[in-house]
């Protein structure tokens, strides 16, 4: 019976722990609408990030291979994926943040997850077949981004780094582009094969 009685009040504390939790997300969630209309919204970075959201999809469309429409959008969605998990793991392990959003309770940066990172990275699949010219593009790529485009969006406001260095990301860039061709590869060879 004392057994019982240890359970219940272990039970009752996780319950009390986790209204508690309810209450502090409630709070962030507030705290972080407020800030959203008081301090990014209409501002210039608002605007600036609501323009690359929709405007390089007209240029993409323009320069996509149609032919390889359905592989390179595959590519494409699955850097959206593994681009979501990286900024939703950064987010909430306290590697960075972004002041300025498009919308008040998105943890994410959707301009660069949705549109600049699966834009960038598809135009490297597509122009890059070879793995030795692709691995090199990813590179520079990666060097581009971590060092040059990370650091005009902290200098913008709209990016800030907290327990986080540029440096971190130069991999993580090379990393994605890297696996993910190897899926495609892979995806394409078993389809291959399963045509015959």
């Amino acid at each position: 019976m004392d057994r019982f009685d240890g359970r219940e009040d272990i039970m009752e504390a996780a319950r009390d722990l986790l209204i508690q939790i309810g209450e502090a997300h409630a709070l962030y969630l507030q705290l972080s609408y407020n800030y959203w209309i008081q301090h990014a919204l209409f501002t210039w970075q608002w605007w600036f990030l609501l323009l690359i959201l929709v405007i390089p999809w007209y240029f993409w469309w323009l320069m996509v291979d149609k032919r390889r429409l359905l592989e390179i959008w595959c590519y494409g969605a699955m850097t959206f994926i593994a681009v979501q998990a990286a900024d939703t793991a950064g987010v909430a392990n306290a590697l960075w943040m972004y002041p300025i959003r498009l919308l008040p309770k998105s943890p994410h940066m959707l301009s660069i997850d949705i549109t600049i990172l699966p834009i960038i990275f598809m135009q490297i699949y597509q122009s890059y077949s070879q793995w030795k010219a692709f691995i090199i593009a990813s590179f520079i790529m990666a060097a581009c981004l971590a060092f040059i485009a990370e650091p005009i969006l902290v200098w913008m406001g709209i990016y800030e780094l907290l327990n986080w260095k540029y440096y971190y990301s130069f991999p993580i860039y090379i990393l994605i582009t890297v696996t993910l061709k190897c899926i495609m590869e892979t995806i394409k060879s078993l389809q291959q094969k399963n045509a015959t």
